[in-house]
């Protein structure tokens, strides 16, 4: 069963103020990683204060997403570089 994808509001503004190029290259793969079995086998886990989230790298961005294994959803909460993702 694929998992559902959702954004915050603000992960949806940042995502609205990138080149159209960059965002489908965000939005298919999201959805690749949508049509896996479990999708915490692609980006990485993290740490610290976003300990319980989870990271997708493409290109210079980083988006950090709450994976709901519950209710098979993956919400994007951050699109950014990786210089200030993590802020």
């Amino acid at each position: 069963m694929p998992w559902r994808l959702e954004y915050d509001s603000a992960a949806a503004k940042e995502l609205a103020k990138l080149d159209r190029g960059v965002q489908k290259k965000i939005k298919a793969y999201l959805a690749q990683v949508c049509g896996l079995a479990d999708p915490t086998a692609r980006g990485h886990g993290l740490t610290g204060p976003w300990a319980g989230f989870h990271r997708y790298r493409v290109g210079q961005l980083r988006i950090i997403v709450s994976i709901e294994h519950g209710v098979l959803t993956i919400l994007v909460i951050k699109i950014d570089r990786r210089d200030s993702a993590y802020e």
